[in-house]
């Protein structure tokens, strides 16, 4: 008893004491990409007014605003929503499998290793301890069906006051300056490696009690490449913005290239299940999952909110196989983090004595469309006048509605996924763990992939 105390004392020490590490801070990177790019630093005006390259910066304060703060919760919100193994799965110890006549202990039950992602009624027992580690990789390489190396934002210049009264018009064209528009292509590669310490405790026949530690790494890396779109050039002969050159000569094109990492301790999950029924037609329990908010949110660690799931849990054995399902109801108070329906169904079936197939359908619903993130949304409207400026003369105008960016809007993200794994025991106590997420859908930041490996010890 006093090991097993010491082994979850050292995981709570662990998830106190473990530092946070990282180049930068990960929430600044797009406000410094924005900012650079749409700044004076980069961007010049024709006529060397200095102070005129700043009319692209409200832009860039609409992109911190709106854009910035979205983009970092749904990176944030991904990586420590990952779903964490199934607590106490394993060999398991019965003494309905009879003694060892050596030791006199229970012998292990002839059955499945049991599942990976979702959970069995079935407890761990009263004074038994499994630990486990995992290792889980993430490419998020898409949104909502969208290569995040692809996304694309649309900034428009000010409205220019009208000369006469000294007054933004609140139409964008009039002045040729307000027909340059600059894109950004964020070429973003967002990549987390989640190595995850956990322990599971039986502290009597029906109640066990766990923590799990994720240390967390994550890189962000990529070429920001913007454009400017001169109508100014094209029309007039001279470019009003450039980021290169001069107005009769100019480069429209700029790079940011970046790559930042930060490494840390994410959000410490606590879970506690308990049996309510087991050995009749169906075994029962439910599950407490609380996610702490120790990771730093400045670095995507965590989400900054204490996030609660509830579960109930069913399932049966019947043979070499046993089907269960999950389903929970997750509280999450976090900015751009809507309350979720969950569900896990699947089964783990017993292929050999050493190995067991396990296979889940997960789903995350949303349930608060308050919530959904919107990224830079809607579009811009520009009149387009040929000829000199500035003019009233509304003959030749070309309306264009330009698209704040390219990224599907939608007010839920729901995610399903499928997981595929296996366990194998080669030995009594020591089990390995090899699992793989596909998604089964497109919403949502996603990898094309999630691979985990993991290895178990039972005590």
């Amino acid at each position: 008893m006093t090991r097993r105390t010491g082994v979850l004392g050292a995981l709570l020490c662990l998830a106190v004491l473990a530092p946070g590490t990282g180049e930068a801070q990960l929430n600044t990177l797009f406000s410094d990409m924005f900012r650079t790019i749409l700044g004076p630093a980069s961007l010049q005006k024709a006529g060397g007014q200095a102070n005129h390259q700043n009319h692209f910066l409200h832009s860039d304060t609409v992109a911190n605003d709106q854009l910035v703060p979205a983009l970092n919760s749904l990176i944030a919100g991904n990586v420590s929503a990952f779903p964490l193994s199934a607590t106490g799965a394993g060999v398991i110890y019965e003494a309905s499998a009879g003694l060892d006549p050596v030791t006199g202990l229970p012998l292990p039950a002839s059955t499945s290793l049991g599942p990976i992602f979702g959970e069995t009624a079935r407890p761990l027992g009263a004074g038994k301890l499994a630990l486990e580690v995992s290792y889980t990789y993430l490419d998020l390489a898409s949104f909502r069906g969208l290569p995040t190396d692809q996304m694309q934002f649309a900034f428009t210049h000010q409205e220019v006051p009208n000369r006469a009264t000294g007054q933004p018009d609140s139409v964008l064209g009039l002045n040729p300056n307000e027909s340059d528009v600059i894109t950004i292509t964020t070429d973003l590669h967002a990549r987390a490696q989640i190595a995850a310490l956990s322990a599971t405790y039986g502290l009597t026949k029906d109640l066990d009690v766990g923590i799990a530690v994720p240390l967390i790494s994550i890189t962000m890396s990529g070429t920001a490449r913007a454009v400017i779109s001169s109508y100014s050039f094209a029309v007039i002969g001279y470019a009003n913005h450039y980021f290169g050159g001069d107005s009769l000569h100019p480069v429209l094109q700029t790079s940011y290239p970046y790559s930042r990492t930060a490494t840390g301790i994410g959000d410490i999950a606590f879970r506690s299940k308990y049996s309510i029924a087991r050995g009749g037609a169906l075994d029962a329990a439910a599950l407490l999952d609380l996610r702490f908010p120790t990771g730093k949110t400045e670095d995507f660690l965590g989400t900054g909110k204490l996030t609660a799931s509830i579960w109930g849990i069913l399932s049966r054995r019947f043979g070499d196989v046993t089907p269960h399902l999950n389903v929970g109801y997750t509280r999450n108070p976090a900015d751009f983090q809507s309350d979720l329906f969950q569900f896990r169904a699947g089964f783990d079936s017993k292929f050999s004595p050493t190995l067991t197939f396990a296979l889940d359908l997960l789903g995350l619903i949303d349930l608060s469309t308050a919530k959904a993130i919107h990224l830079f949304p809607g579009t811009s409207t520009i009149y387009d006048h040929p000829g000199k400026f500035p003019t009233t003369d509304s003959t030749g105008v070309a309306v264009r509605q330009l698209p704040n960016s390219n990224i599907p809007d939608s007010n839920t993200d729901n995610v399903f996924n499928a997981a595929i794994g296996l366990r194998f025991a080669p030995a009594e106590r020591l089990v390995f763990v090899f699992n793989m997420l596909i998604p089964l859908n497109d919403k949502g930041l996603r990898a094309a992939l999630a691979p985990t490996l993991g290895v178990s010890a039972s005590f």
